[in-house]
């Protein structure tokens, strides 16, 4: 069975269907709401495991009612906790705004999901040559850390896959340098593009992610375009998440380079046709639905 690692905190999230942000000091109304698991790393987590891998997720969570409903979600879902630990102090969460087009926006209090040490690491990523790292997670105290331990990684051999996040500008810039610098394939937006673009040494494989219009892939001095699949869009939530996802799966299994974008397509589009930030189902039953 194909492995990874994902350096990536475990929070809750807490959506709210609305019609639209009201204009700031304004008001507005929410018409539902419901919680689910979230954090890039789960939304990861879940994609790889559903095209038969098993990842395996480096987060704390609290020792609170939040942390223990989340390792509830993960045991019921055969989710790995192999590097999943619990700590005293409270896990994170992230307000979800859902409007009916599927866009979302986000706000986030953080918990014991930024935090890491070496301990937690028990085993040393034994018998792992996939990792992928999260933006977010290199936003805590122990990033220098967490870096450290990728860079062991790449040194012995090791498959990175950076996704940056809309927040890798707060990134330490010497700190993302050196993540970028170990770094097989980074997978940005157009709004992250700028601020890891003086980083990329033409070594990493770079996918520019453009939502519904799809995205180019750089691999040297070759690039090709990529065109989304055409879905029904209910909540795009997870989507970036998700094609990263499905993209190192593809590498993992030895497909081609454009295999293994088109999958992450594939795998995005079903995410963003499910109301939440991931799903649990099958590929070959998908297909037939797309």
């Amino acid at each position: 069975m194909t492995e990874c690692v994902i350096f990536g905190g475990l929070l809750l999230d807490k959506y709210f269907e609305i019609e639209e942000l009201p204009e700031r000091g304004q008001d507005g109304f929410i018409n539902g709401e419901f919680e689910c698991v979230g954090g890039c790393s789960v939304n990861m987590a879940v994609t790889f495991d559903n095209l038969g891998g098993k990842a395996h997720i480096v987060s704390y969570i609290g020792k609170d009612q939040t942390g223990q409903s989340i390792m509830k979600y993960m045991k019921e879902h055969h989710l790995s906790t192999r590097y999943v630990r619990e700590r005293e102090g409270t896990t994170g969460y992230c307000m979800v705004f859902l409007e009916p087009d599927g866009e979302r926006t986000f706000l986030t209090k953080t918990g014991m999901e930024l935090n890491f040490s070496k301990e937690i690491l028990s085993d040393e990523l034994k018998g792992i040559r996939y990792a992928a790292v999260t933006g977010y997670f290199l936003l805590n105290d122990q990033t220098e850390h967490i870096v450290q331990v990728l860079e062991a990684f790449h040194r012995d051999g090791g498959y990175i896959l950076f996704d940056p996040s809309p927040l890798v500008g707060s990134i330490d810039q010497e700190l993302l340098r050196r993540m970028i610098r170990i770094s097989d394939m980074v997978t940005p937006n157009t709004s992250e593009i700028g601020v890891v673009r003086e980083w990329l040494t033409g070594d990493q494989v770079v996918i520019l992610k453009r939502g519904e219009l799809g995205g180019t892939v750089y691999e040297g001095n070759h690039s090709f375009d990529y065109l989304p699949l055409v879905v029904d869009t209910v909540d795009t939530t997870g989507a970036g998440d998700s094609f990263a996802a499905g993209a190192l799966f593809g590498i993992a299994e030895g497909k081609t380079l454009a295999e293994s974008v088109r999958l992450g397509s594939l795998t995005s589009a079903i995410t963003v046709g499910i109301n939440g930030p991931h799903g649990f189902w099958k590929l070959e039953d998908k297909l037939k639905e797309l």
